[in-house]
């Protein structure tokens, strides 16, 4: 009786870790759910425009990252590539409509508070070496990348993501929840934008110093 009640306590424990242990979707508003949440920009560059809702569908055109597109519809399961969770999504990007994969759509974008025409996307980047969650941020302009940096982190999400109202630097503020708890293994707490670069720090130097070389590192 010992052995079973063990036994069943070692099944209960090994679905909850499977349960846990799977990766959360990355999900998006639709047009008909809401039509300005349904506008988004690409995390991605040479993104695939395809006829249906797979990978193995016929691929219309390639999308630019930063390109923005309307959602218009969802497929009824997400698919898992490279550790992303996500829905194919039927988009409209100007007169052309076909599926792209969410995993390649930006949970958030930023624009930049320096000049307009540079945008910080956010999003996930799948798994790394040690199966550590890692996410993304790309500063992208007029389709183009100028930098990428990655994030380790098990607790980041994009409602964590915040770019700080400085009109002379581009400074965002991350963290893990609306109480500030921060959970990232290689522990920045900012990502700095400065001469075209994405740069990791963990503090800010005083207000003044800010203002001219904004970090330490």
């Amino acid at each position: 009786m010992k052995t079973l009640k063990n036994s069943m306590f070692i099944g209960l424990l090994l679905l909850a870790t499977s349960v846990f242990s799977q990766n959360k979707e990355v999900e998006f508003d639709i047009y008909t759910t809401s039509a300005s949440k349904a506008s988004r920009y690409l995390l991605a560059d040479h993104v695939a425009l395809r006829d249906c809702p797979a990978t193995q569908c016929q691929q219309l055109t390639t999308i630019a990252i930063g390109t923005n597109v309307r959602l218009l519809a969802k497929s009824e399961s997400p698919q898992t590539i490279d550790g992303v969770t996500s829905r194919w999504y039927k988009v409209k990007m100007g007169p052309q409509i076909g599926w792209i994969w969410g995993g390649l759509i930006s949970q958030k974008t930023m624009v930049s508070n320096t000049n307009p025409e540079i945008r910080f996307v956010f999003g996930e980047a799948g798994l790394d070496s040690n199966s550590q969650q890692q996410f993304q941020i790309r500063a992208i302009k007029n389709g183009v990348e100028l930098d990428k940096i990655l994030l380790r982190s098990n607790t980041l999400t994009y409602s964590g993501i915040e770019l700080l109202k400085n009109q002379d630097q581009d400074i965002i503020s991350l963290s893990s929840n609306e109480e500030g708890n921060f959970n990232v293994i290689d522990s920045p707490m900012f990502v700095v934008f400065k001469d075209d670069r994405l740069q990791k720090t963990t503090s800010l130097t005083s207000s003044t110093e800010v203002q001219n070389d904004a970090f330490k590192l």
